[in-house]
């Protein structure tokens, strides 16, 4: 007994029981019941389906498993798996070569694996296929572009935030990012242009700070190279990390934030809304992303068709947190974009 064959007999579509096994919450009551007496009569249980060649256990691979960001992924793909009594492993690659965590990946037999990497190659991807390892990508890659996978438009966040900063008359603005995740900082670099575009400026494709690591240290010595020249009217930070040390060092040397200088970040930690100025960021929907990744990936172990021969590509939007850092001065704490 498959999936195929109970949405046969319960007279509905796979999609419907694929969703009533992962998704519960967003299928009509009647609808639900109806499915579950169908699986109960039959003795289907997903969990179990396949479970002398299962482990229970999936992984998610990040590139920086200690980050805010993957911890928010991890709760989102945990509150699915428990869902069916899966384990959900963190691996972070640590700088180790893309190769030796795969076959690491593969002999450990993981039901599937979620990617969180815009690094991982064509050749790489092949593998797992040929493996037959489910897997899908949380993280835009275009070297695997022919695979699951759902993502954060970072474009989109960026070219809001920039539009934000020109409305409020900053018209000069700097992008500082980092150099661990080159095609993210690309995208966001496009909606900075794009947003100038849309103003009507012309765009300065020059006013790209990158640092080498991604933290408050970076963005603090990052500052100095901006305080040695004419100051921008905002610095746009790719993470709350870069942000606040940039924000540190300007402060250190009496430079106003936001009145000399608008300073955003990215990433909408904890602590954006307890500095001050309080920091105005851009609210990535990780927890969702995570909930969605583990979806599609379970939708694979479970063998539906329409998850196997034919990728999707999800796109999650993130929002925009004004506060104020960027010079906002109307009576809010935080405004939402």
């Amino acid at each position: 007994m498959n999936v195929r064959e109970i949405a046969k007999l319960a007279n509905v579509s796979i999609a419907t029981v694929s969703r009533v096994i992962n998704r519960p919450e967003v299928v009509q009551p009647e609808t639900r019941a109806h499915v579950l007496s169908v699986m109960r009569a039959h003795n289907y249980n997903p969990a179990a389906r396949g479970a002398a060649a299962r482990t229970g256990s999936i992984c998610l691979l990040a590139e920086h498993a200690g980050d805010y960001l993957i911890q928010r992924l991890l709760f989102g793909v945990e509150s699915v798996a428990a869902r069916r009594d899966c384990s959900v492993y963190l691996c972070g690659t640590g700088g180790r070569p893309e190769d030796e965590l795969l076959r690491a990946a593969i002999g450990q037999r993981f039901d599937g694996l979620i990617i969180c990497s815009s690094s991982l190659g064509a050749e790489s991807a092949a593998r797992l296929v040929n493996a037959h390892m489910p897997f899908v990508l949380a993280e835009r890659c275009p070297a695997a572009a022919h695979f699951n996978a759902c993502y954060v438009n970072f474009e989109e966040g960026a070219y809001r935030m920039a539009r934000h900063l020109l409305e409020l008359g900053r018209k000069r603005l700097w992008l500082l990012t980092n150099e661990h995740r080159p095609n993210v900082a690309a995208n966001m670099r496009e909606g900075l242009l794009r947003a100038q575009r849309a103003a009507g400026l012309e765009p300065d494709a020059g006013r790209v700070l990158r640092v080498p690591e991604n933290g408050v240290h970076a963005g603090y010595e990052a500052a100095f190279e901006v305080l040695a020249g004419s100051l921008p009217d905002a610095v746009f930070a790719a993470s709350d990390e870069l942000a606040f040390g940039f924000m540190k060092a300007l402060l250190e040397h009496g430079v106003g934030v936001p009145d000399e200088i608008a300073v955003t970040g990215f990433t909408d930690s904890p602590t954006a809304g307890i500095v001050t100025p309080e920091l105005t960021t851009v609210e990535q929907p990780t927890h969702r992303l995570g909930m969605v990744a583990a979806r599609m990936l379970f939708d694979m172990i479970d063998g539906i068709p329409a998850a196997d021969t034919t990728p999707q590509e999800i796109v999650l939007l993130p929002k925009l947190k004004i506060r104020a850092s960027c010079g906002n001065r109307r009576h809010i704490n935080t405004l939402f974009e």
